[in-house]
């Protein structure tokens, strides 16, 4: 064989070869290239490569189960982990979120299996391709990022393993990359995902709309709606899911968590968890004490992987825990006529006639369960007892068909107990229809109650005069009155009301409702020593 034919067959052979193992050409989902280093600790930061989209070396973090370090054969499912605004792929390491903890604690009590998390630098893309092209993030994630991970590691390699989860900035990428590319994922997870609403972004000022949003999705410099483009349209969760078919969306499960005390988020997020409720777009949404935080993040994720777990399993997310109650009741009942209208007084069974109490006004509507004074009696019977409250029903059609004020109410209640003829002394909670009559009792300059409290409540026509001392609403997120309570609480918030909102698991039940106004047994308890 001549010299020319011999260097030819090797650069042949040398070529088949770099193709064999380019990023170019990523193994099948049934095939798994070999790990080509062995890793001798779980916690790894700082790997990386070259992308050949970009242009430049792409950093990223794993965290591997302890098993992986152990035997050479197991594959497994792998967790993406996106950080937000300003951070990088050690954002989610021991200085920031600290994962491996949330992971072992959740390991160990058997919640989720030994898995892969992977955190890769986002730079502050949004994780998504620029609007012009030149930096095309979510191309590089997804050809190259995702199958360079399981060419070097040993995964599993199919979409029914394969989650994308992040906060804030990371929330809206792992919600935008999961929905646009559902062939490589099947969950994501949204931690206080950077949305706002199309109003919000509109008022933005210059500086902060062309650094954060207008440099990624086009409209820098632009005002108004001309910073809506249409390649931005293309990226928000606002708009995707609102413009395409819901079908478009079925394979993938999603999980969305949002704070009540975030400083904008929580209006795009509300929008997005209605917007999702309207279209019946299956997802787990949660709403919980807190602000824009590590710490609310790894809180969390403690629900979060659990809901990776059962999803990689195919399993549907459970409902919540709900509180189980005896129905002994520590109070007597004694009902009293306003006009026509029936009203029911639960009294502690300590009740003592020179004593001061403060009354609880329960506005009851027609909701998807028929939740009764006593039902409500039962959820708040210790606090009862000790906060020295009773408790005073009505059925709200009936007054409104009556005719009967609230004034009516509360001079015949406070003509049979020792209260106080004073709005200090009393206190709202209202579920289902109708809650409009009740809740416009803590509105205008002189309200007549001062701490107002809804359990999956419709409040039609919420006020701009909110003088209450404090608004507490809580609802699942599969309840039935999702639009109206998200709307009081925006508008709450704008009003920079004091307000507690609650979007916890489940469905609008009896059981489930009373298990929300026990829940709020520490916020009534913290009004009632209030003089």
């Amino acid at each position: 064989m001549n010299r020319k034919l011999l260097i030819l067959l090797a650069l042949l052979f040398s070529y088949g070869l770099s193709s064999c193992s380019s990023d170019d050409n990523p193994p099948s989902e049934d095939e798994q290239t070999e790990t080509p280093e062995q890793f001798t600790k779980r916690y790894n930061p700082d790997q990386s490569f070259y992308s050949k989209i970009i242009g430049q070396e792409i950093k990223y973090s794993v965290l591997l189960p302890q098993e992986y370090l152990s035997e050479s054969t197991a594959k497994y499912g792998v967790v993406f982990l996106l950080h937000g605004w300003g951070g990088n792929q050690n954002s989610w390491g021991p200085s920031g979120l600290n994962i491996q903890t949330i992971v072992d604690t959740q390991t160990n009590n058997g919640s989720v299996r030994p898995l892969i998390y992977i955190m890769p630098e986002g730079f502050n893309s949004y994780f998504c391709n620029r609007y012009d092209g030149k930096f095309n993030y979510m191309d590089m994630f997804i050809n190259e990022l995702v199958p360079l991970i399981d060419k070097r590691f040993r995964t599993t390699a199919i979409k029914t393993e394969r989650a994308v989860a992040g906060f804030s900035m990371g929330g809206f990428g792992a919600l935008s990359i999961a929905s646009q590319h559902p062939e490589t994922f099947s969950v994501s997870v949204g931690l206080s995902p950077s949305l706002n609403t199309d109003e919000q972004y509109i008022s933005l000022s210059q500086d902060g709309w062309n650094l954060q949003w207008g440099n990624n999705f086009g409209g820098s410099g632009q005002a108004g709606t001309g910073r809506l483009t249409s390649y931005y349209k293309s990226q928000c969760p606002l708009h995707f899911f609102k413009d395409k078919s819901s079908s478009t969306f079925q394979a993938i499960r999603y999980y969305i968590d949002c704070g009540d005390d975030e400083e904008r988020l929580y209006a795009g997020n509300g929008e997005l968890h209605s917007l999702l409720r309207d279209k019946n777009i299956q997802h787990e949404y949660r709403v919980r004490n807190g602000a824009h935080t590590d710490s609310y993040w790894r809180e969390s994720m403690k629900e979060a992987l659990p809901f990776i777990e059962r999803s990689f399993k195919g399993e549907s997310y459970p409902q919540e825990t709900l509180q189980k109650f005896t129905e002994e009741l520590h109070s007597t009942t004694k009902n009293i006529k306003v006009g026509n209208s029936n009203i029911e007084l639960y009294i502690p069974d300590d009740y003592n006639s020179t004593l001061t109490y403060k009354v609880l006004y329960y506005s009851k509507g027609e909701g998807n369960t028929n939740l009764t004074t006593e039902q409500v009696a039962v959820a708040l019977d210790s606090l009862m007892q000790i906060k020295r409250m009773i408790i005073a029903g009505f059925d709200v059609k009936e007054i409104i068909q009556n005719g009967i004020s609230f004034s009516a109410i509360t001079n015949a209640v406070e003509k049979t107990i020792h209260t106080e003829n004073n709005a200090d002394f009393r206190l709202g909670l209202a579920y289902g229809s109708g809650a409009d009559y009740l809740y416009h009792q803590s509105t205008g300059n002189t309200p007549a109650i001062h701490f107002f409290f809804a359990e999956d409540a419709d409040i039609a026509n919420p006020s701009d005069e909110n003088q209450t001392q404090i608004y507490y609403l809580d609802i699942t997120d599969e309840g039935t009155n999702y639009n109206s309570m998200f709307t009081l609480f925006n508008g709450l918030r704008k009003a920079e009301a004091p307000v507690q909102y609650r979007v916890r698991n489940g469905v609008d039940s009896s059981q489930s409702a009373q298990t929300g106004i026990y829940s709020m047994s520490y916020y009534i308890g913290e009004q009632l020593i209030k003089k």
